[in-house]
């Protein structure tokens, strides 16, 4: 009695249907060609719009660094000639090139004319080139209290423009 039970219930169930449904109703369980290429041409946007996102931090991250090197490398440049004040110009080992400018500071020479002090103006100018081959280039100008004997000694390495 089960066996007959089961076998009445199999042979009652509805066969499966391989072919899909082509009544006039649209389909219900896929996409058509035309939802899916517009579904990619979204998606590859976005994707370059994302990329171009990365690559203009990437870029804006090295201009940064540059600039943070330049800057730390004039302060560095500018410290060594408070101590001893002579113009020159070289590079750093990154292709980073400095040059400095000393000379008297003239505005104020008549109110230290009494003293035995006097003002050196230093510039300190660091140069490098960018990705674009571009020169940039940071600037520090600083003044320096230089005792009137020293400004003598040092007096031939100045520019006195």
């Amino acid at each position: 009695s089960i066996f007959l039970n089961f076998k009445f219930l199999i042979l009652n169930s509805p066969a499966p249907n391989p072919l899909p449904d082509t009544s006039g109703e649209r389909g219900k369980t896929g996409f058509t060609l035309i939802e899916v290429i517009v579904a990619i041409a979204i998606l590859a946007i976005s994707l370059v719009m994302i990329m171009q996102l990365f690559s203009g931090g990437l870029r804006v991250s090295r201009t940064s660094r540059d600039y943070t090197r330049a800057i730390v490398y004039a302060k560095d440049k500018m410290e060594e000639l408070h101590i001893e004040p002579l113009q020159g110009s070289g590079e750093f080992e990154d292709g980073f090139k400095w040059e400095s400018e000393v000379y008297p500071f003239d505005e104020y020479e008549e109110k230290l004319e009494n003293t035995d002090i006097n003002l050196l103006k230093i510039k300190v100018k660091v140069i490098w080139s960018n990705i674009a081959n571009q020169q940039k280039s940071v600037e520090l100008v600083s003044l320096n209290i230089i005792e009137k004997e020293k400004l003598q000694i040092h007096a031939a390495s100045y520019n006195t423009q």
